[in-house]
C-alpha cells in the first residue's frame, strides 16, 4: 500500500497509467483524481503522453468509483447559462483562441472560460463588462509581445478588448498573433 508523504502532496492517480500520463496531468494542473470529472475525455486526449491505454485506465477508474468523465465540458455548461449581451462574440473568441494551439486546455477562472498550456495560464476572459469583450492577459510572459491589441503597462498581464463581431473580424490576424506568440514563449 502506498503511504503519502505529508510534506508532499502526490496526486492520487494510477499507477498503471504510465509516467508519460502522469506528468501529462501534472503539468496540465492536475492534481485529484476527482478533476478529471470536470472534463472530457475529448480535452484529456490532447495532452501530450496521454495515449489511449491511459485514458482507457483512467475511464476505467473512474467507473469503477461510480463517477466518469464530463460528457460535456464545465466551459460549454457555463455557456448555456450565460446571460450576456455579447455571448456570441465570446463563443466566436473562445473558438479563435482553442484552435491557437491543440494544446490549450479551456476551464472556468474567475467565473468565466479561461485558457491554460502546460499549467500555465495564458488569458481569461473578464465578463463583468456588458458593452464589450474584456480579455486578461495574465502570464509572465505577454509583456514581450508588442502588439496593438495588448494594453496596460502591468508588471505580468495585458488586457485586451473587443466590441463586436466587426471588431473581432478586424483583430482576427493579430489576436491570433499574440496568441500563438504566447504558446510559443511558453512552450
Amino acid at each position: 500500500m502506498k503511504t503519502k508523504n505529508t510534506n508532499q502532496q502526490e496526486p492520487d492517480f494510477p499507477q498503471t497509467i504510465g509516467n508519460p500520463a502522469r506528468n501529462a496531468l501534472q503539468v496540465a494542473g492536475f492534481s485529484k483524481f476527482n478533476q478529471l470529472t470536470d472534463v472530457t475525455q475529448a480535452e484529456l486526449s490532447k495532452l501530450h503522453g496521454m495515449g489511449p491505454k491511459a485514458l482507457r485506465i483512467l475511464r476505467e477508474t473512474l467507473e469503477a468509483k461510480g463517477l466518469s468523465f464530463a460528457s460535456i465540458s464545465r466551459v460549454d455548461l457555463f455557456m448555456e447559462k450565460l446571460a450576456h449581451p455579447l455571448k456570441a462574440e465570446v463563443e466566436v473568441l473562445r473558438d479563435i483562441i482553442k484552435r491557437a494551439n491543440g494544446d490549450i486546455l479551456e476551464e472556468i477562472k474567475w467565473n468565466a472560460p479561461s485558457y491554460r498550456y502546460f499549467g500555465n495560464y495564458l488569458v481569461t476572459f473578464n465578463l463583468r463588462d456588458t458593452k464589450r469583450i474584456h480579455l486578461v492577459f495574465h502570464n509572465p510572459m505577454i509583456p514581450k509581445i508588442k502588439s496593438e491589441l495588448l494594453r496596460g503597462d502591468y508588471v505580468d498581464r495585458r488586457m485586451t478588448y473587443f466590441s463586436d463581431m466587426k471588431d473581432i473580424k478586424a483583430k482576427k490576424a493579430e489576436f491570433q498573433k499574440v496568441l500563438k506568440e504566447l504558446v510559443k514563449l511558453n512552450a
